[in-house]
Parts: C-alpha cells; structure tokens; sequence
C-alpha cells in the first residue's frame, strides 16, 4: 500500500506507528547485509574473487559506496557477528547481544557504532574478561529503549568500572588573547557579531560542532531534524548561554537565578495562553514563559480584566541551589532516556507547573535538557517521579522495547 493510499484509511497517530514499524524493517534490512559480509569474509570471498583478502574493498566494490563508509559496515560485520582469526580459528562478536537487538530491529546503526567505538577504546584485557559480556548485554538493552545519545550516560559510567586508570590528562596551558564582542537587541530578537582569537574559535567551534549535532529522529521526536547548520550553532549557542545562566555558574549572584519581570493576566499564567510584557516592552507567548519560569526568576505582575495589579509575584517556584544540587546528584544531568546533557545544561522543569499548584520540591521537579524541555512541555511525552527516580512514558504512537517483545510473541 502506497503512502497515498494509508493517508486515507489511516490517521496521524496510526501513519506514526507504522512510521515506527518501517524503520524496525530498515535495521533488519541492515543486518542482514551485515550478516552477509560476515559471512562472506569467514568463507573467503574477498580473497577468492581478489580484494587482497579485505571485506572494506569487496563492499566498496560490490556495494558502490565510499571507501570510509565500506569500512565501517566492515567493522560493524565483524563485531556483531565475527570473524576469522589470522590462523584460521574462528573469533567470537564483540557485540552479540547488540547483534540481536539489531536483528529485531529495536536499536540502529548509530547504536551499534557508539557501542562499537565505546569497545575499541577500551584495554584487550577487558573485552575477553567476564564483566565485558554483562556491560554489553546491558548496553543494549538500554539501546532498545533510548536514542543513540542516551548510550552517552551509560558508556561513560561503564568506562569508569571498567576502565577506570583511563587516559592521562592534557595539562597544555592555553593563552589569553584580546576578544571583541558586540551583542544588540532589534525589536524581539538580538543580534550578535565580533571577532575571536584563532585559539578560542577553535574551541567554540569544536563545541558548537559538538551541541548542534543533527538529531536522530528518534530523539526529536520521531521527526527527521531539519534545521540548518546555521540554525543548529544558534541552539548549541543558547545551550552555552543556559550553561552560565546557571545559578552555581553566577558566583556573584550569591545562587539566584537570572530574574525576569513581566506583566500578564492571570489566565495567561495559569492556562498558558495569550502573552506577557517584558519590562523591556517584549511581549512573548505565555507558553514560553511558562517554559522558562523552571529555571529562571519570574516575577510576575498579575492584571486582572481592567488592567489592575492583582498580584506582584515572587520567585520561589525556581529551585535554589541547594535543591537543585539534589536534582544533580538524582538525574546526573538531562533526565529523558534520550539524552545525555550534563547537569550544567540543563533546567529544573516543574512536573506539576507552579502555576497550577506544582511546588518547588525535588518530589515534583526533574532536570531537562532545553531540547526535552520543550518535547515535555509540547508533546504527549511524560514524567513522573516514581520510587525516587524520574520515569518518562512516551507517547503512544512510539514503540517501547517490551511492546516489540509482546508483538513477538505467539
């Protein structure tokens, strides 16, 4: 059935779940041309018919894709499903329980390669002692149920068990270079422009690089992520500015967050609808006020329907330090499954909003990234706070792991 077709007997939600189920059908695709290359290097075929004995030469030939790229599904072929030693002995995967998650479709390429790259970095020693086969098999059950980026967390506290002596530090002391910078308001929006010295805009490149990678479409919300290079640095930008605005960031101000005053109605605030009043004269949808009073100092000027001053508000609902260092040392960062943000990025989000009577208590907040921020806010996505710990359901058009194994079973 062609997609026109399904528009008419489907709707949305339903074409979201069926989206879901094609791309389990693509990763089986991928495996079984995994499992063919595999087993192609075991019986000889890339010396048999003259690629020097190299499955990368014979996939980029046989293939028709870029010498880098044959490498890789090379390198996946042999970890997921083995290989044959120089001697001739066969040579068990590195990653079998990946291989078959793989293979029912539950975790992607971009799974397998952080997997992948995660066990080339560690000792030899590790990969044939008994803790390797337990972390891998945890590794991708966490796959299953989480982006590429929500390996990041996991890999990195394996790393520490597992590695723990790592690689030394680099102590090379960077020099401090005249910087310019010009930041200025046009109506609603800011404009910025200067100049960096060579040292610093290789950092901030490198950093930006790293925050505005593009999206998986499993972590933007099953979405393919269409925004320009451009447009990815302005985000990545916004995620270092929230980093500074972080009251453990702002030492001289003494922990408070930055603070905002606005002017609004009191249905604005409560319901989310209709705007606010910067004092600057910037209005902004009280939805996206709403979204920043988690983490920022609102103080809010309530107008009743004749325009008069209800109420001035104060800043409680912002979790202070103190409460926000135990967020920190509960969620470790973004808390969405999808996400692997340090705590530095991140915002203390209301589960209940403030407004509506959700209190500033590590009992109703959780930290989220600003990505997941807004998802929380403007998707059917949820969170709760259960045996101490956050829980997210996502919504229902998105398959979990244990829906993909009931769908299995007879």
């Amino acid at each position: 059935m062609s997609t026109g077709e399904m528009e008419v007997a489907l709707s949305n939600r339903e074409m979201l779940v069926e989206l879901g189920e094609r791309f389990a059908e693509l990763r089986r695709a991928e495996v079984a041309v995994l499992d063919l290359v595999a087993w192609l290097d075991k019986h000889g075929a890339s010396v048999e018919f003259g690629y020097r004995g190299s499955p990368a030469l014979m996939v980029e030939d046989i293939g028709r894709v870029s010498r880098a790229e044959a490498r890789r599904i090379a390198e996946r072929a042999r970890v997921l499903f083995g290989t044959i030693g120089i001697s001739g002995e066969p040579l068990a995967p590195d990653l079998p329980n990946t291989a078959e998650a793989y293979s029912r479709g539950e975790v992607g390429v971009e799974h397998v390669d952080r997997i992948r790259r995660f066990a080339a970095e560690l000792p030899a020693d590790v990969l044939t002692g008994e803790s390797w086969p337990i972390a891998e098999k945890a590794l991708a059950e966490i796959a299953g149920d989480a982006g590429p980026r929500g390996l990041s967390r996991p890999i990195r506290e394996l790393r520490a068990r597992l590695d723990p002596d790592g690689q030394a530090p680099d102590d090379r002391e960077l020099a401090r270079p005249d910087r310019q910078l010009w930041l200025e308001q046009r109506h609603n929006n800011w404009t910025i422009h200067g100049t960096l010295d060579y040292e610093t805009g290789l950092k901030l490149r490198s950093v930006l690089d790293a925050l505005g990678k593009p999206r998986s479409s499993e972590a933007n919300g099953g979405t393919p992520d269409t925004r320009t290079p451009a447009e990815r640095d302005a985000d990545a930008l916004a995620e270092i500015v929230q980093l500074a605005a972080n009251p453990e960031s702002l030492p001289e101000n003494g922990g408070e967050p930055f603070t905002i005053m606005v002017t609004m109605t009191e249905q604005a605030l409560r319901e989310g609808i209709g705007t606010a009043t910067t004092m600057d004269g910037t209005i902004i949808p009280a939805t996206q006020l709403r979204r920043i009073a988690c983490d920022a100092g609102i103080i809010p000027t309530i107008l009743g329907s004749e325009g008069e001053v209800l109420d001035m508000g104060c800043r409680d609902r912002t979790a202070p330090p103190k409460l926000r260092r135990r967020l920190i040392a509960r969620d470790k960062g973004c808390a969405h499954p999808d996400c692997d943000k340090p705590p530095a990025l991140t915002q203390a989000h209301h589960i209940q909003h403030h407004a509506n009577g959700g209190l500033t208590t590590e009992e109703n907040m959780v930290l989220l990234c600003a990505h997941h921020h807004t998802l929380i806010h403007h998707t059917e996505w949820q969170v709760r706070i259960h045996n101490g710990k956050p829980e997210f359901t996502p919504p229902e058009y998105r398959p979990t792991n244990l829906e993909r194994r009931l769908a299995r079973l007879p």
